[in-house]
């Protein structure tokens, strides 16, 4: 049974999907297809471990699922803690519950962040002129400037 971890994406530079393994740097396989892909994947990582094993080489470990308990111990500064304490009072919630909340809206956040950045790139994409005009645009992921001379 194959326990090593396959990572695929289509390349537009090469028009096909690439099949790396995170245990093994380094190795790509090309495939047509994803399935085609993972294929050449498995039998690269069969030649790496055949001539690891010949060498004497380490033979890398599979990654595997980490199961979470949902616990972590976290340090604060004592101010800070006594602020969250506060608003967490204010709010009816326990300290924990407070700060699960503040994590999570930021993590919601950030990902709305990214969201937005994307979609300010396809409409700036859909905008452009095409043909060659040399017009260039530039993003800082909040602005865009489009200008005749961006170099």
């Amino acid at each position: 049974m194959f326990k090593y971890s396959i990572n695929l994406l289509w390349s537009e530079e090469d028009d096909c999907y690439v099949a790396t393994v995170s245990e093994f740097p380094g190795l790509s396989a090309f495939g047509e297809s994803p399935e085609e892909a993972i294929k050449e994947a498995k039998i690269a990582v069969d030649g790496f471990l055949k001539v690891f094993k010949e060498d004497g080489c380490l033979i890398p470990t599979p990654n595997t699922l980490k199961p979470f308990s949902g616990q972590t111990r976290l340090r604060l500064p004592k101010s800070l803690h006594a602020t969250l304490n506060q608003e967490a009072q204010k709010d009816g919630v326990s300290l924990n519950t407070y700060i699960i909340s503040l994590l999570s809206e930021r993590h919601v956040a950030k990902q709305l962040e990214k969201e937005i950045a994307e979609l300010k790139n396809l409409i700036l994409l859909s905008v452009l002129p095409t043909g060659g005009h040399g017009i260039q645009a530039k993003s800082d992921g909040h602005t865009f400037k489009l200008n005749d001379d961006m170099k």
